[in-house]
């Protein structure tokens, strides 16, 4: 549950950076990715900003996803009743997440971002439970 905790508070710490903050912390990981890719030989005009910052939306959602499932079912129950909550969970943090962003100067709150996070975090349960299916298998023989 801490790590989980911690990592809402990273998410939330990030959106109370201001725009210029921001922008100038995605063009900088733009860059580097792009730097990696042309000395790779590997086409590299594809990623811009917006791609940069797409990808941190659902990647930070997907840790959180991985987390918040591990927190909420440590035993891999998948039962309503522990599922039920974890949903309500990862769709609240990044509703109030970009709901914080629209009191930051240069930042907005975006419903497309909302789903983007949410894919992100879905996609990080669905891996958890997936990834421990073969240990609840060797459980049961």
């Amino acid at each position: 549950m801490l790590a989980t905790c911690a990592m809402v508070l990273f998410i939330w710490g990030n959106s109370l950076v201001p725009g210029t903050g921001s922008g100038s912390l995605s063009l900088s990981v733009m860059e580097a990715v792009r730097h990696i890719l042309r000395d790779l030989g590997l086409p590299h005009a594809w990623v811009t900003n917006f791609v940069i910052r797409k990808s941190a939306h659902f990647t930070e959602y997907f840790v959180l996803g991985i987390l918040a499932t591990h927190a909420f079912d440590i035993d891999g129950h998948r039962t309503f009743g522990v599922l039920l909550p974890t949903t309500v969970f990862l769709l609240l943090v990044p509703s109030i997440d970009e709901t914080i962003q629209l009191f930051v100067p240069g930042r907005a709150g975006m419903v497309t971002d909302v789903f983007i996070d949410c894919c992100g975090a879905a996609t990080g349960v669905a891996l958890r439970y997936l990834l421990r299916l073969p240990m609840y298998s060797k459980k049961a023989a």
